[in-house]
């Protein structure tokens, strides 16, 4: 069984809509159908002649030749998605298909599709073993994931997270060599995974406590149990009494916060004498709390792992220094390629 990462839109704006309806959908601005064509060399002569020469060097026809021709059913397909910072998994039940409406229902959207049994949608990105991380960061939109026992590895990731039972990744090392590898990515998860193993419980209300400090805030570290809704006061002001005020919720498990607990922060802005809410989630937040936040957008902000890494990344350099021998970074200089 082959494993391949396709990914939906080069921001994640089509993921909804391939989770939903159970499809893969790639653009690549190709508006005739991948069958048309004989072999992968004429898909290439005829985009060539449509694009100019530099379709001799660009990755567009071979992707669109393995989507529509190489993809197998029953072959395992992994979607790193970009919101939230998840991985769904599933298996290819459909044979290629070109789809010149989906433009109109989704505008910008490709055309070219393949029918997906969506098995898992929301796997946390930090479950997975670092090598297989480092292969589903790739640069392409549509590639082959080669590691040693890697479907094994996916399933055993994906049962344990459907079994709420989280266990520690295994690494496993491979000699082959990924390229094109997002590094901005595979810092995040890295980051992420530094965080779960080193801020667990209490420890986490610190960081996010040191985290306001360093962007201004006097914070408080409540510690009123796990029953109290509020876990860090905040607010502006040498002694804290300035504005914005925030209660801060903050939970360090892998289990996404549904709406009971997301409710009880709201109520309790008002309780504390507070104007805004934080929300801090490692397991990230349900899709009801998701759409109800966007009727909350100027009271409550939602910070799943990605959101508090990209905070942390910011005013890394105000950090007290305990918090950053025990998330140690440093800063390298890594050429920028460009796409054809």
């Amino acid at each position: 069984m082959t494993i391949w990462v396709i990914r939906a839109g080069s921001k994640g704006e089509y993921e909804d809509y391939a989770l939903q309806e159970g499809t893969a959908i790639i653009n690549f601005d190709f508006r005739r159908s991948v069958a048309d064509f004989s072999d992968r060399a004429g898909l290439q002569e005829y985009l060539i002649a449509e694009r100019g020469s530099s379709m001799a060097r660009s990755n567009t026809p071979g992707q669109l030749w393995r989507f529509a021709n190489e993809i197998q059913l029953g072959d395992m397909v992994v979607l790193p998605r970009k919101r939230p910072k998840v991985v769904a998994v599933g298996r290819v039940v459909g044979d290629y298909k070109f789809r010149p409406d989906l433009p109109d229902l989704l505008p910008g959207a490709g055309c070219h599709t393949r029918t997906i049994k969506w098995i898992a949608e929301d796997v946390p990105r930090s479950s997975f073993d670092q090598d297989l991380l480092h292969a589903f960061n790739g640069m392409l939109t549509v590639f082959q994931v080669n590691r040693d026992n890697a479907s094994d590895r996916i399933e055993r990731t994906v049962r344990n997270h459907q079994s709420g039972e989280p266990i520690e990744p295994i690494d496993e090392t491979s000699n082959e060599e990924i390229p094109e590898i997002d590094l901005d990515e595979q810092i995040r998860d890295r980051i992420v995974r530094m965080i779960r193993q080193r801020f667990s419980g209490l420890g986490l209300e610190r960081l996010v406590a040191s985290i306001l400090r360093a962007s201004g805030y006097n914070a408080v570290e409540t510690r009123r149990g796990p029953d109290g809704g509020v876990d860090v006061l905040a607010g502006m002001g040498e002694m804290g009494f300035g504005e914005p005020r925030l209660c801060v919720q903050v939970k360090s498990g892998a289990a996404p916060v549904g709406i009971a607990d997301y409710n009880r922060l709201q109520g309790n802005i008002q309780g504390f004498g507070a104007q805004y809410g934080l929300f801090v989630s490692m397991g990230d937040f349900t899709e009801p709390v998701k759409r109800e936040n966007e009727r909350s957008f100027f009271q409550i902000r939602l910070w799943g792992p990605y959101e508090l890494v990209d905070r942390l990344l910011e005013i890394y350099d105000s950090l007290p220094e305990e918090i950053r021998a025990d998330i140690p970074l440093q800063t390298r200089r890594v050429p920028i390629e460009s796409e054809e």
